[in-house]
């Protein structure tokens, strides 16, 4: 049953990392993020980052790669998924209006 489970994340894991890298290279965003995202390649790398620890557990428990340690397994996932979601949510922040200066002033028309 386990083998389910963790063939499941593996897939996810890969799907995220496929969307990841398509929107890091061409800036093309997922239609139910369109409004939010600001930053596109920030939003792909955390896809990747994020997918990535979700994807190497997996090579792991099939033994595909050689088992590590659990310290390293627990604190390399959670700083993969972390990092990735700190990304994710970074690229959802409100971009800097375009003409205005930092303090939010109109720019002068020239004379």
């Amino acid at each position: 049953m386990l083998v389910w489970v963790v063939g499941a994340g593996m897939l996810l894991g890969v799907l995220s990392i496929a969307l990841g890298v398509v929107t890091f290279r061409t800036g093309w965003v997922p239609p139910w993020s369109r409004r939010h995202v600001t930053r596109p390649r920030l939003l792909g790398t955390g896809a990747v980052l994020t997918g990535l620890g979700v994807f190497l557990p997996g090579l792991v428990y099939f033994g595909v790669v050689p088992d590590p340690s659990w310290e390293v397994r627990f604190f390399g996932q959670n700083a993969l998924v972390l990092g990735g979601l700190v990304c994710i949510g970074a690229s959802q922040l409100m971009a800097p209006p375009r003409g205005r200066d930092p303090h939010g002033k109109a720019p002068r028309p020239a004379a």
